[in-house]
């Protein structure tokens, strides 16, 4: 019986002293080990994670599907087999380096008070520490043979690997801790990351996660239900520039120059892309930290906020959509005293009529821009699927007084631009430059003298040059119109008639559209009441759609088979293409939803939230 209490006694005493001992903390994320005054910054939270993530995104299961697999998963051990000598050189496989990293991988760039940058790159490699161990020794047998310096140092209670190059600075500080890879260029960087690891930093060894520029940024970048983001960044140019260019009188003079401009009041950008999110295959923030109050060119950027919804002409047809409430009038006000400040008074406005006010015989600022009513829309639309460039671009500019502007052009074009011709569409006015491009060449004529026949001597490349650009590219046809209250311009005269019949109610708008009303609505959830400055909407299945005919057509296979004939890397891709041809697009096009982005104009900066659907919630 003693024998009995004796033994569960000391099994008793054995837990008491496991339970007792320090519990090893887990390292320190990223932005609570870096150091403060870290400029650049890029961190994957988790890579193997993101890889998983992706698979739930439209391009997964794209990848995913089984007409599509087997052409991609050809083309990737085509990539693989095309590297053998890399096994040879590192060590490792092309596989072993991509399965590499288990968690967490950051890279960064932090500046010293010296002005000197410092470089550094965390992985987590997690049971990958062999292949992380042959890399390093190979990276180490490559260095001594090439004459560099290699030896051991102990930073705290970290044994770190110096590689030196005599009489070069660029020395690289490597160390494997907690199953994670670590190379940075300083022994101060060094130094830093080991003592914040272990928790002997003392209370001047602060870090990003302590940097006010980075944590509002960050705190900006997370979804309305705080999605955390797989992918974050950050960047502060300013801070960089000034130190690293300390000892350079030029840069310093013009680094002089940036309070006058306000340019001194941009703090910083970055933002975090979320992959796979409930309900949205893609989500990004991107934040340009501002001071406020803005001063110099940062008041250039003189954005309102309204109503987003499409106006009546825009098409149900386009295939992007961007509109933003922009106040030209006043941007045109702020350049003048940016302008002036640096030149002298007067500059601006003297410059402007010396160069179109004068030879125009126009006032820019009264007859022009005092006409735009602060909303510009641009829009992208398919006229040619068969050309390269089918793709063509109208820009609307909202009017004050529609009438009134349409008397200043007949005016203006009648005296200074009599070429331009005035026409019509369904009873609305449109402009068009003379419409001209490439014509063919008989084969007896001399392009350099078309008047000289000589039937001995044809010009076939010549013909043929010109013949493959009318077939491969749309000739623009420029034209613009004032519609509604919009003035608008495009390169091509369909999307103009497009938006005369639009407005006219001959057909479908985009306002109407079910996909659009998806994005407005899922900005509103995402965004509250708050009333934006620019909103996009994408439709991705076209552009997608655009380049997949290209891809398959006629001219792009004929020209694929034509250079895999004397190229290793076409010889392969038209391999995999005929022996796993793509199915067709509508097999595609299900894993396709719309795309939207918000701007928003705040006095922390410019905030953009850009974002793609879930296919399965449409």
């Amino acid at each position: 019986m003693h024998l009995k209490l004796r033994n569960i006694l000391a099994v008793l005493a054995v837990l008491t002293a496991i339970t007792c001992q320090p519990v090893a903390a887990e390292r320190p994320t990223a932005p609570n080990l870096l150091p403060y005054n870290t400029v650049v910054y890029l961190r994957v939270d988790d890579f193997p994670s993101l890889g998983d993530d992706f698979q739930r995104t439209s391009l997964g299961r794209i990848r995913n599907d089984v007409a599509v697999a087997p052409l991609v998963d050809r083309l990737y051990n085509e990539f693989i087999n095309a590297f053998p000598q890399i096994e040879d050189e590192l060590g490792v496989s092309v596989e072993d380096l991509l399965e590499l990293p288990t968690g967490e991988v950051a890279i960064s760039l932090a500046v010293t008070d010296t002005g000197r940058p410092m470089f550094a790159f965390i992985a987590d490699v997690g049971e990958n520490v062999g292949t992380a161990t042959t890399l390093l020794e190979r990276a180490e047998f490559e260095h001594i043979n090439n004459a560099g310096d290699l030896s051991q140092e102990l930073i705290g209670d970290t044994e770190v690997t110096l590689f030196a190059n005599p009489g070069d600075d660029d020395d690289v500080y490597s160390f494997i801790k907690e199953e994670t890879v670590v190379l940075c260029s300083s022994e101060l960087m060094a130094t830093h990351l080991i003592s914040v690891w272990e928790g002997t930093a003392t209370d001047a060894d602060r870090t990003l996660a302590d940097n006010r520029k980075f944590t509002d940024i960050m705190r900006n970048s997370t979804g309305a239900d705080d999605y955390q983001p797989q992918i974050s960044f950050f960047a502060d140019p300013l801070t960089l520039i000034k130190s690293t260019t300390q000892d350079n009188f030029q840069a310093q003079a013009a680094i002089a120059l940036l309070p006058t401009l306000g340019v001194d009041g941009f703090k910083a950008v970055g933002g975090s892309i979320i992959v796979a999110p409930p309900g949205f295959d893609t989500m990004a923030h991107f934040h340009l930290s501002l001071g406020s109050p803005r001063r110099g060119v940062l008041n250039l950027l003189t954005f309102g906020e309204g109503d987003m919804t499409p106006e009546e002409w825009v098409s149900n047809d386009v295939m992007n959509y961007n509109t933003i409430y922009w106040d030209l009038e006043q941007s045109y006000a702020e350049l003048t005293k940016v302008v002036d400040s640096i030149l002298g008074a007067g500059y601006f406005e003297n410059m402007v009529e010396e160069n179109i006010n004068t030879p125009a015989e126009i006032s820019l600022q009264d007859d022009v821009i005092a006409h735009f009513g602060g909303r510009l829309t641009m829009i992208q639309q398919v006229v040619d699927a068969e050309k390269l460039n089918g793709n063509s671009m109208g820009i609307g500019i909202k009017l004050k007084d529609a009438d009134k502007f349409a008397e200043f052009c007949d005016e203006f074009l009648a005296e200074k631009a009599p070429f331009i011709t005035k026409q019509s569409h369904n009873g609305v006015t449109y402009y068009q430059p003379p419409q001209g491009g490439p014509r063919p060449v008989p084969p007896n004529v001399n392009p350099q003298n078309p008047n000289f026949q000589n039937s001995a001597q044809p010009q076939p490349q010549v013909q043929t040059a010109q013949q493959n650009f009318q077939r491969n590219f749309r000739i623009p046809s420029p034209t613009f119109a004032i519609v509604g209250d919009t003035l608008i311009l495009a390169d091509s005269d369909l999307i103009v008639f497009s938006a005369i019949d639009t407005m006219q109610g001959q057909g479908d708008r985009l306002s109407d559209a079910d996909d659009f009303k998806l994005i407005a609505d899922a900005v509103k959830s995402q965004t509250g009441e708050t009333q934006p400055s620019a909103l996009s909407f994408n439709r991705p299945e076209q552009a997608l759609k655009f380049i997949y005919d290209l891809a398959l057509g006629e001219q792009a296979q004929s020209a694929l088979q034509r250079g895999a004939e004397n190229n290793d890397f076409l010889r392969t891709l038209n391999s995999a293409f005929q022996d796993h041809p793509l199915p067709p697009f509508e097999e595609i096009s299900k894993y396709m939803a719309p795309a939207g982005g918000v701007l928003f104009n705040r006095p922390t900066g410019l905030h953009y939230l850009s974002f793609s659907m879930n296919p399965e919630n449409q």
